[in-house]
C-alpha cells in the first residue's frame, strides 16, 4: 500500500515538473516570437528611413507622423543616435528613459515690407562720417525681421518662435470591420507655426 502511495506521488511529482517545464518553454517561445516580431518592425520602419510621414492639417499647419522603433536600454545605448548622446549629456541613464523622440523642423517666410532711409555717423579708420541707412521692419504673431542695410551689409535681428503639439497613439489591428489589439503605436507632431515645416521626426519606446 505504501509502495502504490509513494509510486503516486512520484507520478504526480513527474506530472507537475512537467507542466512546469511546458509553461516555462511556452513562455520563452512567446517571449521570443513577440522580440523576434519587434525586431523585424524594427528593420521594416530603418530599411523606409523611419517612415516619416510629412502633410498639412486641414489650416495648413505641419504635421508629421512616424511609427515607434521598439528597443531595448542597451539598444538604444549603442543605437549611436543623437538622442542617446543628449541624455548623457544631461545625466539621464538609458535605463531609466521610457520615452524619447526628436523632430527636425525648417522655417520660412515670404516677407514684403516698406523701407526707410536715414542717416547715422559710422566710425572708420578714427573718421566719423555721416551714412545713409536703409531700413525695414516686419513681423506677425511667429516671426520677426528688422534691421537695416550699409555699405552693401546687412545687419539685423531674425526670431522666430514656435510650438510643437505631440500626440503618441496606437493603431488597432483591423480584421474585416473588428478593431483588435495594437497593430503600431504613432507619433504625431503637428507645428502651429505656419511658417514652420516638419523636415524629420523619429520616437523612441524603451522596454525592459
Amino acid at each position: 500500500m505504501e509502495k502504490r502511495i509513494a509510486i503516486i506521488y512520484a507520478i504526480c511529482g513527474a506530472f507537475l515538473v512537467l507542466i512546469a517545464a511546458l509553461v516555462f518553454f511556452i513562455c520563452l517561445y512567446l517571449d521570443t516570437a513577440a522580440d523576434r516580431d519587434r525586431i523585424k518592425q524594427n528593420q521594416s520602419i530603418l530599411l523606409h528611413n523611419g517612415v516619416v510621414e510629412i502633410s498639412e492639417t486641414g489650416t495648413g499647419n505641419s504635421h508629421a507622423s512616424t511609427p515607434a522603433l521598439t528597443l531595448r536600454p542597451s539598444e538604444f545605448k549603442e543605437s549611436g543616435d543623437t538622442l542617446a548622446k543628449v541624455a548623457r549629456q544631461v545625466g539621464i541613464k538609458p535605463s531609466r528613459i521610457s520615452e524619447a523622440a526628436t523632430a527636425a523642423t525648417t522655417t520660412a517666410a515670404d516677407i514684403t515690407a516698406p523701407v526707410w532711409h536715414t542717416t547715422a555717423t559710422v566710425s572708420t579708420d578714427s573718421l566719423h562720417r555721416p551714412d545713409s541707412l536703409v531700413c525695414f521692419s516686419w513681423h506677425d504673431s511667429w516671426m520677426s525681421l528688422s534691421g537695416c542695410v550699409s555699405d552693401s551689409l546687412f545687419r539685423g535681428s531674425v526670431s522666430s518662435t514656435d510650438t510643437l503639439d505631440i500626440i503618441v497613439h496606437r493603431i488597432p489591428k483591423r480584421f474585416l470591420f473588428f478593431r483588435f489589439g495594437c497593430k503600431q503605436v504613432r507619433m504625431d507632431i503637428i507645428s502651429r507655426n505656419p511658417h514652420t515645416r516638419l523636415t524629420y521626426a523619429r520616437y523612441y519606446q524603451l522596454v525592459k
